[in-house]
């Protein structure tokens, strides 16, 4: 429980001090906090799972002074890691409450639904974050060059830390 709490004090910490002052382009902006979210035990129940993308979502917005972006962002992904782990046959890890890594769920299996995650995620993000000034080549940049870093990222820290977790 310990290192859990402390796993997620450094992945915020991580985001807040040193991913969001990069300044390597104005089209990579990770997110890679989000993480937390896609890797929650599988046994927590729906409500708290939203509750805790809510309250996630909060944290981040009040450090990046972005208002309610963050948590709209961290809600509906929330939603679509519900739905994306219904199609997936995890009874077992649900039973033994296990977190959702790659070595509980199987590598093919994490990285698809991270990707589609991390995804939607940046979509929603820069959607919402630029609504009315939005220029279709460089959204889609922006969004891609954002998620394939936050990916990497995530599997650095995925391979780094699963088996210490």
């Amino acid at each position: 429980m310990t290192r859990r709490i402390l796993y997620w004090i450094l992945i915020l910490a991580l985001q807040l001090l040193v991913l969001n002052h990069l300044e390597l382009s104005a089209y990579i902006v990770p997110q890679v906090f989000i993480l937390l979210l896609i890797t929650l035990p599988l046994h927590l129940s729906r409500l708290n799972q939203v509750l805790i993308a809510a309250g996630l979502g909060l944290i981040v917005d009040f450090f990046t002074a972005t208002p309610g972006i963050h948590t709209s962002a961290c809600l509906w992904l929330i939603v679509f890691r519900i739905g994306l782990l219904n199609r997936q046959d995890l009874k077992q890890q649900i039973a033994n409450r296990m977190p959702y890594t790659f070595s509980s769920a199987g590598l093919v299996s994490f990285a698809y639904t991270a990707a589609i995650l991390v995804f939607f995620y940046h979509l929603y993000l820069f959607f919402i974050g630029s609504i009315g000034a939005i220029h279709g080549a460089t959204y889609g940049l922006t969004v891609m060059s954002s998620s394939l870093l936050s990916l990497t990222i995530i599997a650095i820290i995925q391979f780094s830390t699963t088996k210490r977790i």
